[in-house]
């Protein structure tokens, strides 16, 4: 658990609460019934976020299968490759927290890099 002395749960969670929150009002919208969660799974998915839902308007992205949408932003990488510098922690859960919602909004992996996400 040494990985997380630096940001607790809650610490963590209040920096992805404040990236949902500085999204423009319509993505907020289009986020009302996913589920935003906090993960330590990211060394085993080898990623920072997971989109598992289906896209807004299009097919099913890593499954779906009648659950309710999640967007997973995993603490246990992004504490690891960016903890020791708080600015670009906040920095790169804003990306991903960006990067995820354009999956739910659509976009397939080359279209949310095209975006710079």
């Amino acid at each position: 658990m040494s990985e997380y002395r630096h940001y607790s749960e809650q610490e963590f969670e209040g920096l992805v609460s404040s990236a949902l929150d500085e999204l423009p009002i319509e993505f907020q919208r289009a986020l009302e019934h996913v589920a935003i969660v906090v993960s330590d799974r990211g060394a085993e998915n080898h990623a920072y976020g997971m989109y598992v839902g289906s896209r807004l308007g299009g097919m099913p992205f890593f499954g779906g299968g009648g659950m309710p949408d999640e967007i997973l932003i995993f603490r246990d990488t992004l504490v690891r490759d960016f903890g020791d510098d708080p600015g670009r922690l906040r920095l790169h859960v804003i990306q991903t927290v960006r990067h995820e919602v354009g999956h739910h909004l659509g976009f397939d992996e080359t279209g949310v890099r095209k975006l710079g996400l």
